[in-house]
């Protein structure tokens, strides 16, 4: 099955207040304090308003590269990985207009991962082929998948062993489009959604090897979160919508407590809050108690960032101009309050990977209001267990 790649955009902004410090495990205790896990070590200079932004090592030469949009200039930024965690000048590609979101997959089966874009104003997806000498192509091809699309995945949703994508739309469904396995995509399969669906992710939910899809809804009607259950060569069952936050925008797959399957976790940031719900590996899911990591959680992403074997939450607080780390207990909780770590200005989109090569997972962010990519590298202390608060000691 190829590797699934997952990728969220987002873009609303209401002003709801939360209470914050909810649900976390230890409330009306004394809270314990973790030191930085993270230091911002240097800026890279992007396009105009970059937003969403992936990694990975797109020529192949052993250093995870970065793929940013440029919303306000129309174009997406490549910067190549370099040694001890550095990255070269960009190479900019024009888009359509108002790129919102970028996803990786290898669309033509040459070995290298290729691109697809989504243009927010043209509600539509351009594909770009990775040259294989450092570089990407425009195909020409601009699939068009309906009005206001929001959201990109990638994954074999037809088992034929080309990717194909997953695209949200404002209004109430989830187009496929299936790949020719050379970069252009053929008939179209829509999935119907139970309200406005948002950040969209794939995975193998209940462990049946057929890709799932689940999805945020948000809006004015049922929110929280959606499944489609795989049943192979394309054909899936409807689920929920189960509750997932008040108004989730950005969604990312997590084993939380540690059962090898793959839970879920919703960022609301009108609510200023963060839902994990639990997989009950029977097509169920358990929605704990919102809870606060900051405030106006733009995206959310998982990386163990402490260094202990479990899970840890990081996420972008647009309005804060931090991102915050909330260390997991191996249960579905996470600590509190979450450790801070100061940004430039609106930080959005956050990409998670071994920069460095230190063993230890590092951040990218990009920041729209300074058209900056701020580089967060693990500072790389002794692994940290928020059952101690120490130091975990070596195996």
């Amino acid at each position: 099955m190829i590797k699934v790649r997952w990728f969220l955009c987002v873009f609303f902004a209401l002003a709801v207040c939360f209470q914050i410090g909810c649900g976390q495990k230890g409330e009306g205790k004394k809270r314990k304090k973790f030191p930085k896990l993270l230091a911002l070590n240097y800026v890279l200079e992007a396009g105009k308003e970059p937003s969403f932004i992936i990694t990975e090592d797109f020529d192949k030469d052993g250093f995870l590269d970065l793929a940013v949009t440029n919303s306000g200039e129309h174009t997406f930024s490549i910067f190549k990985g370099a040694k001890g965690g550095s990255f070269g000048k960009p190479t900019v590609y024009k888009t359509g207009a108002d790129p919102i979101c970028i996803a990786t997959a290898d669309f033509n089966r040459d070995g290298y991962p290729d691109l697809a874009e989504l243009n927010y104003r043209d509600q539509n997806i351009q594909i770009f082929l990775n040259t294989r000498i450092g570089g990407f192509r425009n195909t020409g091809n601009v699939i068009e998948p309906g009005r206001i699309p929001i959201n990109i995945a990638t994954g074999d949703f037809n088992e034929d062993e080309f990717p194909d994508l997953a695209v949200s739309m404002r209004y109430h469904k989830i187009i496929l489009m299936m790949g020719k396995g050379d970069g252009t995509f053929k008939e179209s399969v829509t999935l119907p959604a139970k309200g406005q669906p948002t950040g969209v992710v794939v995975g193998d939910y209940n462990k049946d090897d057929h890709l799932d899809i689940a999805f945020a809804v948000a809006g004015s009607g049922r929110t929280g979160v959606q499944v489609y259950w795989g049943k192979g060569k394309g054909e899936f069952e409807s689920s929920g919508p189960f509750k997932g936050g008040g108004q989730p925008l950005s969604i990312a797959n997590i084993d939380a407590n540690g059962d090898g399957y793959l839970d879920l976790v919703t960022s609301s940031n009108s609510l200023h809050a963060v839902t994990q719900l639990l997989n009950n590996k029977d097509k169920t899911f358990t929605t704990l108690q919102d809870f606060a990591s900051g405030e106006f959680p733009k995206f959310v992403a998982v990386g163990d960032f402490s260094g202990d074997g479990i899970p840890d939450l990081a996420v972008s607080n647009a309005t804060s101009d931090y991102v915050t780390i909330s260390l997991g207990y191996g249960d579905g909780y996470f600590t509190y309050p979450p450790i801070i770590h100061p940004t430039d200005e609106y930080p959005q989109g956050m990409a998670v990977g071994d920069f460095n090569k230190d063993g230890r997972p590092d951040i990218a962010v990009s920041t729209r209001d300074k058209n900056l990519i701020d580089i967060l590298l693990s500072k790389n202390t002794a692994p940290i267990s928020p059952l101690s608060g120490k130091p975990k000691p070596a195996e």
